[in-house]
């Protein structure tokens, strides 16, 4: 059986307040420091409720009229306006956003953010996501965001839809993100998302040369590290780091050897883990197979039943009831 990890706390707060210096304070520990210029005091509403675990945080808010001056982010913000009109401005880059638009507020730049009776839905990520999922597609690790808006109609769409499907996995009474594992694979699937849906530098990167061979010691060093600790949770820089190599020769090597990526070998890794755990799981003591897989990080119930499937030829029901 798996070794117990410390899950991680989901936590829900709501507030409401129409007292302007109260919402700043409220707004600069949720997002940062920014300099606040009102409209209108009298009618001043700010109001909402915030999601979070870990690093990442859902919040819905609804906020009169107001601009805001940020100090550069840390971390990514993504919005999506659900009512009211939305000015974002970074350096020469001004992008205004209406119902039903989604936007990216780019890390490291300066920004003003203004907005009159708005209604909108903030999902912030750790940029180390987006750093990851560059390195996982072959660039160098590191991505800057040119852009604020989704390159076509068709990856908005693809965006909303990975947000609404986070979303309710965060939000849900009992939430699988408060498992490491899946909340990893979850940064995982924001950070991908974002670099195939908005304009960055892994789009526009001239040719980089190939990362020329790894040595057979170095994936060796990989593999074992990965099999040592799948039950923990692991970005490719964890595992380079642990092979002394780049991550796009990493990612060269395994491709090469394994005809999978290292965090394709490590979902693999995973999902035998799983399956160890089912063979050895009492179903007469409340085991379930959808415990067992949101514990190795698979929160979907149905996609883990066809992978599972197709990789051991039977439903995992009947692993853990054989």
């Amino acid at each position: 059986m798996s070794v117990d990890i410390e899950r991680l706390p989901v936590e829900r707060s709501e507030f409401a307040t129409k007292d302007p210096d109260t919402a700043e304070a409220m707004s600069a520990e949720m997002y940062g420091a920014f300099r606040p210029k009102y409209g209108h005091t009298e009618d001043f509403t700010f109001d909402g409720r915030r999601t979070s675990a870990g690093g990442m945080s859902l919040d819905h808010l609804t906020h009169s009229t107001m601009s805001i001056e940020c100090a550069p982010l840390d971390y990514l913000m993504f919005m999506f306006v659900r009512g009211g009109t939305l000015t974002v401005t970074s350096g020469d880059i001004e992008t205004r956003l209406r119902m039903g638009d989604t936007a990216v507020c780019p890390a490291g730049v300066p920004l003003t953010i203004s907005w009159d009776r708005l209604n909108k839905e903030v999902i912030s990520v750790p940029l180390q996501a987006a750093h990851e999922a560059a390195a996982e597609y072959g660039g160098t690790g590191e991505v800057n965001f040119v852009g604020t808006t989704p390159v076509s109609p068709a990856m908005d769409r693809f965006w909303r839809s990975t947000v609404g499907f986070v979303a309710s996995q965060l939000e849900s009474p009992d939430s699988p993100l408060s498992e490491p594992l899946v909340y990893e694979q979850t940064l995982s699937l924001l950070g991908t998302a974002a670099v195939k849906t908005f304009p960055n530098t892994t789009m526009t990167a001239d040719y980089q040369p190939g990362p020329g061979q790894i040595a057979p010691a170095a994936l060796r060093r990989a593999v074992s590290f990965i099999e040592a600790n799948a039950d923990r949770p692991l970005s490719l820089t964890d595992i380079a780091a642990a092979a002394s190599v780049s991550a796009r020769a990493l990612q060269h090597g395994f491709v090469r050897q394994y005809g999978t990526s290292a965090l394709g070998y490590l979902y693999r890794a995973r999902l035998e883990r799983a399956r160890r755990d089912l063979q050895a799981a009492d179903p007469t003591t409340g085991a379930t197979v959808d415990s067992v897989a949101t514990r190795w990080g698979f929160p979907n119930p149905g996609k883990f039943s066809a992978t599972y499937h197709e990789a051991y030829g039977q439903p995992p029901v009947q692993t853990l009831r054989s």
